[in-house]
């Protein structure tokens, strides 16, 4: 995968959509000091590109009683085979209150990040990992604040 290079314009564009998704083409040509059509034409080709992958919504799960946050470092039985592997991962795709799922170095194979109403629901998705026959084992750490959480557009620097 090759990676894009973004233009300040680019830039100024991805700021502004983070801030506001429904930001109209009008409102982003004056920001950026282009007519509309070169604004939409420039977000086509982002999408086109990979770059913007979707216009989303962000909820704050707190307000809807998700408020328990919990972290599950996976373990597989060493002779998993990969069909089985893609099976867990599917699991954990599937699972409503799982949010993130990373491959990671050392001992763990996975490391998932959940967000849920209870720990009950927490211990199901345990549960359910274990039930799949393949999980050596599981470690969870329960978050008891979220200090901070950031967009990740927040990363795009701009010059200003």
């Amino acid at each position: 995968m090759t990676t894009y290079h973004l233009d300040e314009t680019d830039k100024l564009l991805l700021k502004a959509l983070s801030e506001d998704s429904r930001v109209s083409a009008a409102s982003l040509a004056k920001i950026v000091g282009m007519t509309r059509q070169a604004v939409a034409d420039r977000m086509d080709r982002l999408r086109a590109e990979g770059v913007i992958q979707a216009y989303t919504l962000s909820i704050n799960p707190d307000r809807i009683g998700m408020t328990v946050r919990a972290f599950i470092a996976i373990t597989l039985m060493p002779a998993c085979s990969d069909a089985e592997e893609a099976r867990v991962i599917q699991l954990l795709k599937d699972n409503a209150w799982v949010r993130e799922c990373y491959r990671v170095t050392g001992e763990d194979y996975f490391q998932v990040r959940v967000v849920a109403p209870n720990i009950e629901a927490i211990r199901s998705v345990v549960l359910d990992l274990r039930a799949t026959g393949v999980v050596q084992g599981t470690r969870t750490m329960l978050a008891l604040q979220t200090l901070f959480e950031k967009d990740p557009a927040g990363f795009i620097e701009v010059n200003e």
